[in-house]
């Protein structure tokens, strides 16, 4: 039986920083998976596999990015076709089942009903646990899924509190990234304020900020970080810009200052 978690409180350390705006600088780029894998590496002490995925159901997934052996490479198809309804991360959507819902999922070999599937992708390779966070979007679950191997041993409670953490700012990038839109340019929150600022002179400091922040992939939470203020105020401003711009989406505000 796996262990399923739900994700309530987020927090991160001043140390994140760096990694955050490596992220935010790889957005739209080739760079962006191996960015947030060399993240992952920073705050545990090993990971033998990263993946970077959406799903809109069991059997619909698009996968982003991944790191691992590279013998596992050649198995993937045979995971798709034979293994993927029986992979138990569909248990963590279940359990994100509203928009923003965050899960924490931690599998180990013997959670692994198929023997099969147990014994090639876990017991073979050396796989002793697998984590996923889970994420509910408007209109997908956002997954980064990360296997310990044994050389390695078991991610400790710090170290899963830093992936959980991690995993809040990476999350709500992956449509972004998958997106790669080359409608929106790569610019600094910065830039985007000024853009704000010319195009919506109405728009009041505190709001061209976090429509910037908002506009690069930036969560409530991390915009909250970034600008020393309340998540709860980081949400009014954003609401009283997107009724003044007639917006409902992060998407749409970086339409309106990307070109």
């Amino acid at each position: 039986m796996t262990t399923i978690q739900q994700i309530t409180d987020w927090h991160a350390s001043r140390s994140i920083g760096p990694s955050y705006e490596r992220l935010l600088g790889a957005i739209g780029t080739e760079e962006f998976g191996a960015t947030v894998r060399d993240s992952i590496l920073a705050v545990t002490s090993g990971a033998r596999r990263v993946y970077l995925f959406e799903a809109t159901g069991r059997l619909d997934n698009s996968l982003q990015y991944y790191s691992c052996e590279p013998g596992l490479i050649e198995l993937l198809p045979l995971y798709n076709k034979s293994y993927l309804q029986l992979d138990p991360v569909s248990d963590a959507y279940r359990a994100a089942a509203e928009p923003s819902d965050t899960v924490f999922q931690r599998i180990l070999p013997s959670d692994i009903a198929s023997a099969g599937f147990r014994r090639r992708f876990f017991e073979e390779p050396g796989i002793i646990e697998r984590i996923s966070i889970v994420q509910r979007g408007p209109d997908s679950w956002r997954a980064m899924n990360i296997a310990r191997h044994q050389s390695d041993g078991y991610f400790s409670d710090q170290e899963i509190s830093a992936l959980v953490n991690l995993a809040w700012l990476v999350l709500p990038m992956l449509p972004l990234n998958r997106q790669r839109p080359g409608v929106a340019p790569r610019l600094g929150a910065e830039q985007l304020e000024n853009r704000f600022a010319a195009r919506f002179p109405a728009l009041t400091l505190r709001e061209r900020q976090v429509c910037a922040r908002a506009a690069i992939g930036m969560t409530v939470e991390a915009t909250a970080l970034d600008l020393g203020i309340a998540k709860t105020s980081v949400l009014t401003y954003r609401q009283r810009a997107y009724h003044r711009l007639s917006v409902t989406s992060p998407y749409q505000l970086c339409l309106l200052v990307s070109h």
